[in-house]
């Protein structure tokens, strides 16, 4: 079967293809373990954003709202 497309009658059922460029595969979290690590040092065992469900009237106020939350300083341990 003789497919037409964009004016070139290619052979069979394959449309011509063009590589664009090709994606270079890392290592997983590797290259990002410092800054991983790092956000474990600032918070801590505290999640960046507390857990449950948050409503807001306006996207603005959700975004000011979670930017606050990211942050906010760590509270340190009090000393008895």
């Amino acid at each position: 079967m003789m497919v037409q497309s964009r004016g070139a009658v290619v052979p069979g059922d394959e449309l011509p293809m063009k590589v664009v460029g090709r994606r270079r595969w890392r290592t997983g979290l590797v290259p990002a373990a410092g800054l991983l690590e790092l956000a474990v040092r600032l918070r801590g065992d505290k999640p960046f954003i507390p857990k449950g469900v948050h409503r807001f009237a306006r996207f603005e106020e959700s975004d000011a709202w979670s930017l606050t939350m990211l942050t906010r300083p760590r509270k340190h341990a009090r000393r008895s």
